[in-house]
């Protein structure tokens, strides 16, 4: 059976209806670098003993909030189940491991 790759997820939801504040929760640490860069994302929250951010940033409508959650992602933006929420998967970066062993030229 094919092993599935491990994935970082992204959600992003609003405040309040009608109002331009939206959170990001992200436990991918390259998004949360490029959050902290920005100069309209608020870090929130972060988790002490897991590796999760939370980040407040303002968008003037949601089809742009999902826009730029995709923009910062770079991954295909999906709504969930609950109302209003949306989620980004992107995949871990994948590692090189050599099994070799060196030869000797003598």
């Amino acid at each position: 059976m094919a092993q599935r790759l491990e994935e970082y997820t992204t959600y992003i939801w609003q405040l309040e209806p009608r109002k331009k504040y939206y959170r990001i929760q992200t436990d991918d640490h390259r998004i949360s670098r490029k959050l902290k860069k920005r100069p309209n994302a608020k870090l929130c929250m972060f988790g002490v003993n897991a590796p999760f951010w939370v980040f407040e940033v303002s968008y003037s409508s949601p089809k742009y909030a999902v826009i730029g959650l995709s923009n910062i992602t770079g991954a295909d933006v999906e709504e969930t189940d609950d109302m209003g929420v949306f989620v980004s998967y992107t995949p871990k970066q994948l590692t090189i491991e050599n099994d070799y062993e060196p030869i000797d030229l003598s």
